[in-house]
């Protein structure tokens, strides 16, 4: 059963995702800044390491300045000013939910649905200001993710960077309200101003949804990956 989304679960949602976003830079500005103090005060701030650290401190909390700025302004987000307020946004999710064309629930998180797509739009129940109304498509195409990286053992570099591209990817797949020892696809579309949107959709659903989406939006172009 598909809770109500409401103006708050929206809301609600785009505060998390800024707060998990401004926590992340946080520890890496603090984390960058120690290794340029450490090599300022070690090495010279004139040495190479030195300003290399000092530039990606400077560049990391600029990020940071951004994600508080997006956190701030929530109710500013592009996808109000196309579609309407948050309860607006809310009514036409609920609505597409009694009549979906294609509803996968996630299968870890607390989404409320993985995706959602209906004869009018799509959106990830991950990040309800995803929603795009499938007229303002143009290209489509479905990509397979390898879920897993093989673990190169014996270079204990190798093997950090194997565990950490892993790791990555596990973030990722939760981020699609996925989970990433299951197969799954990712439909990838083009808007009119050659930006990408990416939904995730289980593997053994991804023949029947792109028939449906192409019926329903003869517009949209399918282009092989």
């Amino acid at each position: 059963m598909v809770p109500e989304i409401t103006e708050k679960t929206i809301l609600r949602q785009l505060a998390g995702s800024a707060a998990g976003a401004i926590t992340a830079t946080v520890i890496t500005d603090v984390i960058l800044g120690g290794c340029a103090v450490f090599c300022g005060t070690q090495l010279g701030w004139k040495e190479l390491l030195s300003k290399i650290f000092l530039a990606a401190t400077a560049l990391c909390t600029l990020l940071l300045i951004y994600f508080i700025i997006k956190g701030a302004t929530g109710r500013r987000h592009p996808a109000f000013k196309r579609y309407g307020s948050p309860a607006m946004l809310a009514a036409r999710i609920n609505d597409g939910l009694k009549a979906p064309l294609y509803l996968a629930m996630p299968i870890i998180g607390n989404a409320p649905f993985a995706t959602l797509i209906t004869k009018d739009f799509i959106v990830s129940g991950v990040e309800l200001v995803s929603f795009m109304e499938l007229k303002e498509f143009r290209y489509v195409h479905a990509a397979g993710i390898q879920t897993r990286q093989t673990i190169v053992v014996g270079n204990p570099l190798l093997t950090a960077g194997s565990l950490a591209a892993n790791r990555m990817a596990d973030n990722y797949y939760a981020s699609k309200g996925l989970n990433s020892q299951t197969q799954f696809d990712m439909l990838i579309f083009d808007d009119a101003n050659g930006k990408q949107h990416q939904y995730g959709v289980q593997h053994q659903d991804m023949e029947r949804v792109l028939n449906a989406i192409l019926q329903v939006a003869p517009h949209i172009q399918f282009v092989p990956y």
